[in-house]
């Protein structure tokens, strides 16, 4: 199956980069329920129709405000990939990102956009899918470094692990069993890690992580 690309850049200065990046905020803090395009309007002391003119509808703003975030973010995976620093610490970096994004904006607003914008929730999905290959890299360069088990498939491992994260990090399931994103994420992180690491990694983890 072929994912949507995204750019691995953040965005430029644009016209349009006040709207999102804004709006973004206002979709953190109220949900996509309570998200106006007339609040985002009246906080950025525009017009809806300067806003219209970019965004002809309120669903291509959201859609347009979360391929922004994505963008970003994936621009930040990108820069960790280059990082001089032992590729575990890459793999920590990549999972403490994540979890400041999600820190940004509580569960049931996500689940209000899976519901009511679910073609946006699924370009969410793939982007999600679509770091496999980030954390491919660093799982690779893991094991050049002897730090993760040799005998271990990596494509398969990258697979397995951001295909649990897909499947398993959904709002229903948080919802349902009241426990915290932050906190399922890091707990994960951790049983993984420690499933594919060496004696060496396994020391590196103790020491630094």
């Amino acid at each position: 199956m072929t994912h949507k690309s995204f750019p691995s850049d953040p965005p430029g200065n644009t016209p349009e980069n006040p709207i999102l990046e804004h709006g973004l905020d206002l979709v953190f803090r109220d949900g996509v329920k309570g998200f106006t395009v007339e609040s985002l309007a009246k906080d950025l002391t525009m017009s809806k129709k300067t806003i219209y003119k970019y965004f002809p509808t309120k669903e291509i703003l959201l859609q347009k405000i979360f391929h922004h975030i994505t963008t970003i973010i994936a621009g930040k995976f990108q820069k960790i990939l280059t990082l001089e620093i032992n590729p575990l610490d890459k793999f920590e970096t990549a999972i403490l990102e994540i979890v400041k994004t999600i820190n940004r904006v509580s569960i049931h607003k996500i689940g209000e956009l899976k519901v009511r914008y679910p073609s946006i929730w699924r370009e969410i999905e793939q982007f999600r899918l679509a770091r496999r290959e980030d954390f491919l890299t660093i799982f690779k360069e893991a094991q050049d470094r002897g730090y993760v088990r040799q005998e271990i498939d990596l494509e398969l491992v990258s697979i397995i692990f951001m295909q649990i994260i897909n499947e398993v990090f959904q709002p229903e399931f948080f919802l349902k069993h009241d426990i915290s994103v932050k906190e399922t994420l890091l707990t994960y992180r951790e049983f993984f890690l420690r499933g594919i690491v060496t004696e060496k990694g396994l020391k590196h983890i103790e020491d630094r992580i």
